[in-house]
């Protein structure tokens, strides 16, 4: 439906998913056992419980693009999972620290006002002159695009162009009693440039300081291999009471310890308590003395604990002790010795010797938490060019604070955390799997086109303020959107349409802007070949695409829930292209994508003129996809909508066709397109071969097996001729060794692909017949694979 559409039906979706998002949150805060994560969905469930009050009074406007009556797009609201507004605003939360240190420094307390006059204090000499400091420092964090708005005012002001200056004011200014217009004060500049980093330095101490809780077993037996050399002495001291040998297991040929009818042990020598040699009970009392202090683990069958005891009875009331307890003495001796030898022995010696070892090192809880207090020396928001100091062993400062020993090593596997706050190439952190996934990739990507697209600006203060407010604004939380509504762009933020005006779309930017998003569709597509680029990392290339001037359309993936029947004109223009590149080719034949398709939809994107008709009807596309798909759009099931949105993204390729034909980047990967359909079906085999638990998580499982499948037939279709015959019998060859379920849930895509590559179509009844067929993810009958 167009924007305009009379009677467009509101989303019915919310107040569904949002009960079903509270209950989920209501059910973590009473269940979990994790106070932080009960802590967390708490708050989680008080927004939902927002996000239900608001859609069922009306008060939030469900699948709008300014969801709150009265308010501005350009004002970052709350979003929770799903993109639904919770009906407050990011840079409208409660006073943050910063904000009640300026108010305890102007000698004033929070109240109802504060706001109002924090914001408006900034307009006062004393305000201004504060604001260029920072611009001049760039000593300042932005983590919502309203907090960077005073920041361009000030820029503005102070460089002559005071119109530029009263017009964001006056877009901003009635909101300064609600709203946050200026930045946290940072103890450093944050940086932006080509090299980047996947997670704050903040984030990756908070997940260190998760690591500070003590591991209970490795403590546990930390204390026991404390505590042994005690109990060696222990029982010294019992064996010096033996009359006669000392007791020990009587072990038969066949290595058992007890006897097989009447499942005792078979205890030879003395017994223990019979006569006590002089100093005998002041040696046990310092032992006793010694103890103490000293957890030990009390199960019923501990001897180190039973033994602890019998040692006070014999010390204090030597006369209760009984001939019971004697013959539990006399086991628990008999055993000892059995298991270790004598106390002092070679073979007791060497055995505590490798328990001392194996406990030796400084507990990781404890390495963990002198690494996090480590990172509290850098910029928080930022990342950290050199490593090398933070891997340095335990000074004999930390040591103190430890209570343990200086100069020990931390462990690579707490090191290699610190990976993720690392600053370094893109390519870099994808080749070190920093970057383990295209979506992480969009993650970091905005790092980058900060850098980019702040390189059309000449002034270095409001460069880098350029790059804190393009950071934060992609942090932005897309809203649910109908009626083919697009999300608030960069330019709508008056302040940063303000700065926009500054930028010089000279060649240099362009021309890096072409390399970057050139490089970023290479290491995305060879990295990870078997993931459909995901809607964040998509956004990232557009906007690289836009600073290049590249007309390059890319289509989102599309939710099939809230799917409205219609395609905007961009996918029929994608499809179109896509179709033409891939004429003939072995992707067309698996897809079946015939001659009348393709056809249909050159007609579509011919200039109205040409035809006659409006070429941007949303529905050709759909009825084609339809067709396809042998379903029709409004048959009340989101299975349904899903095939129909799969059968587009089979005839848009999901833009695959669309970045390396207009990027020109065909010939530069043909000689990789083979390895990467490689990829794709090892994936598939891993993937297929994992146990789930639900059958939501199967399906999902199959989608994604369907996503890989497609893009592998996309990558041999513009692989060199021989490459499809030469990857079936890869395949099959790689299929040897794998499980039989696996073999016969991927045979019936096997024999597809064979056909398709063997010039058949899919749709011939004796085929179809035979069980051949094409893999996709959505089905509105129980999918084949899960039958294998």
């Amino acid at each position: 439906m167009d924007n305009d559409t009379p009677g467009a039906e509101p989303l019915r979706t919310a107040p569904g998913y949002a009960a079903l998002q509270l209950a989920a949150a209501l059910r973590t805060n009473t269940d979990h056992p994790d106070p932080q994560v009960r802590e967390r969905a708490r708050v989680k469930a008080r927004q939902w419980e927002k996000v239900m009050a608001g859609t069922f009074t009306g008060s939030i406007e469900v699948g709008s693009r300014t969801p709150l009556a009265g308010v501005p797009a350009w004002v970052t609201p709350d979003v929770v999972k799903g993109g639904f507004a919770t009906g407050e605003f990011k840079a409208g939360s409660a006073l943050l620290d910063h904000e009640l240190q300026t108010l305890a420094a102007a000698g004033m307390v929070p109240s109802a006002d504060a706001r109002r006059w924090l914001n408006a204090r900034l307009l006062t000499d004393d305000g201004m002159a504060g604001l260029y400091a920072l611009l001049d420092s760039g000593c300042y964090d932005v983590n919502v695009p309203e907090e960077g708005a005073m920041l361009v005012v000030a820029w503005l002001t102070r460089h002559g162009k005071a119109d530029a200056a009263r017009e964001v004011l006056g877009a901003i200014a009635p909101w300064f009693d609600r709203l946050r217009f200026f930045p946290a004060p940072a103890a450093q500049a944050r940086r932006f440039g080509e090299r980047l980093f996947l997670n704050p330095v903040r984030d990756v101490a908070l997940a260190l300081n998760k690591r500070r809780a003590p591991n209970r077993r490795i403590m546990t037996q930390r204390e026991t291999v404390r505590v042994l050399p005690l109990y060696d002495r222990a029982v010294q001291l019992f064996i010096d009471s033996v009359e006669g040998e000392p007791p020990s297991i009587d072990i038969d040929a066949s290595g058992a310890w007890r006897d097989a009818a009447s499942g005792k042990f078979r205890i030879a020598g003395g017994w223990p308590c019979r006569h006590y040699p002089a100093q005998w009970h002041a040696r046990g009392e310092a032992l006793l003395h010694e103890w103490v202090g000293h957890s030990v683990a009390r199960r019923k069958d501990d001897s180190v604990a039973q033994l602890l005891d019998y040692l006070r009875i014999c010390v204090m009331e030597p006369a209760t002790l009984t001939g019971r307890d004697v013959g539990k003495i006399r086991l628990i001796l008999a055993r000892y010795i059995g298991k270790r030898g004598l106390p002092g022995s070679a073979r007791c010696a060497a055995l505590r010797s490798e328990q001392a070892r194996q406990v030796r090192g400084v507990p990781h809880h404890l390495l963990a938490g002198v690494l996090a207090e480590r990172l509290r020396a850098y910029p928080q928001e930022g990342g950290i060019d050199d490593l090398a100091p933070l891997g340095v062993t335990v000074t004999a400062a930390e040591a103190a604070n430890l209570g343990e020993g200086a100069g020990c090593a931390i462990p690579s596997s707490l090191l290699a955390k610190l990976q993720r706050c690392h600053i370094d190439t893109i390519a870099a952190l994808v080749e070190r799997g920093v970057v383990r996934s295209a979506e992480a990739l969009g993650c970091v990507l905005p790092q980058l086109s900060a850098a980019i697209n702040g390189a059309a600006i000449e002034d270095p203060s409001l460069k880098h303020l350029y790059g804190a407010l393009y950071q934060a604004f992609r942090r932005r939380r897309s809203l649910l959107l109908q009626n083919l509504e697009h999300q608030v762009q960069l330019h709508e933020l008056p302040w940063l349409a303000a700065v926009n005006a500054e930028r010089q779309h000279g060649l240099q930017p362009r021309t890096l802007a072409r390399r970057t998003l050139e490089e970023i569709t290479v290491l995305t597509l060879t990295s990870f070949p078997h993931t459909m680029i995901p809607n964040p990392l998509l956004q990232e290339m557009s906007a690289l695409a836009a600073n290049a001037g590249l007309d390059l359309p890319l289509v989102d993936e599309l939710a099939a829930d809230i799917f409205e029947g219609a395609f905007s004109p961009k996918f029929t223009k994608v499809a179109a292209h896509a179709t033409a590149l891939l004429e003939d080719s072995l992707y067309c034949r698996y897809y079946g994508i015939d001659v009348r398709q393709r056809g249909r939809l050159r007609e579509l994107v011919k200039p109205a003129k040409a035809t006659g008709k409006a070429s941007s009807d949303k529905k050709e596309l759909l009825h084609l996809c339809e067709e396809r798909a042998g379903i029709p759009y409004g048959n009340g099931r989101v299975a349904g909508n899903a095939m129909i949105i799969e059968q587009q993204q089979i005839l848009t390729t999901q833009n695959l066709a669309t970045l390396v034909s207009s990027l020109g980047l065909v010939d530069e990967l043909r000689p990789r397109f083979y390895g990467m359909a490689q990829q794709c079906f090892e994936w598939i085999c891993r993937d297929q071969q994992v146990r789930r638990d639900n059958s939501h998580a199967e399906l999902r499982a199959v989608k994604n097996a369907a996503y890989a499948w497609r893009q592998m037939i996309f990558f041999l279709s513009l692989a060199p001729a021989p490459a499809t015959a030469e990857l079936i019998a890869w395949a099959h060859a790689h299929l040897g060794p794998q499980p039989p379920r696996l073999r016969k849930r991927l045979a019936p895509a096997m024999a597809g692909l064979e056909l398709a590559a063997a010039y058949r179509s899919l749709d011939e009844p004796a085929i179809v017949a035979s069980g051949a067929r094409r893999l996709l993810g959505y089905s509105c009958t129980p999918h084949w694979m899960l039958a294998m």
